[in-house]
This record gives structure tokens, C-alpha cells and sequence, in this order.
């Protein structure tokens, strides 16, 4: 029998994390000039967002990407996005077991978090955080807000990998109600299909 390794995860989770950075740090057009920032802050926050499937916008890529740049976003995609999604965020949101409420209760917390977060270290308004909050957490990643500091960016690159699964589970309820809306019971609808070719040989024998 054998199980996923916790420390080999994290050690993959690095490892890709890392590649993304050093290839939004070298590879020419891969981030906006007047982005500002810590470059590295920077490359790592692309990295990041991109690996969680986020994707703001906001400052990478920018509208000068070469193809060189594209071709690495398309390997680090392919190679990265299955196991970063998967095994690595679900690791990273493991801290929710600990948190009482089943999927309402962590996923509260992780927005509150995000909200405190946003309104301190950014500035934003409560409703502009607790927005940022659910686009990043959902991985929709508008980009029409997006972090502006040093220390916003860094954190909302972590935040993403906490809590992207977690915002994520709140989806769950919507999820089974409208499942629910569109299930049809098979017996039913055979009973139907039945009783409406009754019908129809009756007619026609008339």
C-alpha cells in the first residue's frame, strides 16, 4: 500500500513554484514594466497565480510577452498545473480539518482572513476586499482589483495556495441544490415513456 509523501509534495510545490519564478524573471516581456515592486516579489507572485490558475492579469503578463515567454507558460502549465492543483493545494488547505462548521466554518474563516488582510496591508474597502477575497479564492481572477505592495503581493500569493480549495468547497451546497434541480428519476420517466405508448397504440387501433 502505499500514500502520497507530505514532504515530497512540498519539496514538488517548491520546486515548480521556483521554475515559475526564475522564468518570470528572466524571460523578457513576461512581466509589466510598470509593474514596480521587488522584481523577484514580483516573478514570484506571477508564478504563483499562475500555478493556482488565479491568473489576475494585473501585472503579467504583459502585452510585450515574447514567445519564448509563451512556449514557458504552455510547459509550466502542462507540467505543473495537475500536481499543483491537486495534491499541493490540497495539502496546503488541510489546516480546515481543525476549523468546526464542516464547509461553511473554514470557508468563513478563510474570508474574514482575506478581508483583514486586504483592508490592512492594501487599503481596500471592506466589500473591495471581501470581493478580491472570493475572485481569488474561486480562481476567477478578474484583475480589476489586484495588490499593489510588495508584502500585498507576496501575501495574496500564499493566501491563494491556502485557501483556494477551501473558498472552493463553499461552492459545494449551490453545487448539489442545482444538481438536484436538473436529477430525473428514471423510473418515472420510463413509467412516462410507458404510458404514452399505450396511449399511442390505443389510437392507432382505433
Amino acid at each position: 500500500m502505499s500514500q502520497l509523501s507530505a514532504a515530497r509534495i512540498i519539496m514538488v510545490a517548491y520546486a515548480l513554484a521556483t521554475i515559475g519564478t526564475l522564468g518570470f524573471h528572466f524571460i523578457d516581456g513576461m512581466i509589466a514594466e510598470d509593474a514596480g515592486g521587488n522584481p523577484w516579489i514580483n516573478a514570484f507572485y506571477c508564478s504563483v497565480i499562475t500555478l493556482t490558475t488565479v491568473g489576475y492579469g494585473d501585472i503579467c503578463p504583459s502585452d510585450k510577452m515574447s514567445h519564448a515567454g509563451r512556449i514557458f507558460i504552455i510547459a509550466l502549465s502542462f507540467c505543473g498545473l495537475g500536481m499543483f492543483c491537486g495534491p499541493i493545494m490540497d495539502l496546503s488547505s488541510s489546516w480546515k480539518e481543525r476549523i468546526p462548521g464542516g464547509i461553511i466554518g473554514p470557508g468563513i474563516f478563510a474570508l474574514a482572513s482575506g478581508i483583514v488582510l486586504f483592508t490592512y496591508f492594501e487599503g481596500m474597502s471592506i466589500i473591495d476586499a471581501a470581493y478580491f477575497t472570493i475572485i481569488t479564492g474561486t480562481t476567477v481572477g478578474y484583475g480589476d482589483l489586484g495588490p499593489k505592495t510588495d508584502f500585498g503581493r507576496l501575501a495574496t500569493a500564499l493566501f491563494a495556495i491556502l485557501v483556494v480549495n477551501v473558498i472552493g468547497g463553499m461552492l459545494e451546497p449551490a453545487k448539489k441544490y442545482l444538481s438536484d434541480l436538473c436529477v430525473v428519476s428514471i423510473e418515472r420517466t420510463e413509467s412516462k415513456l410507458a404510458s404514452d405508448t399505450k396511449k399511442t397504440r390505443k389510437k392507432k387501433k382505433n
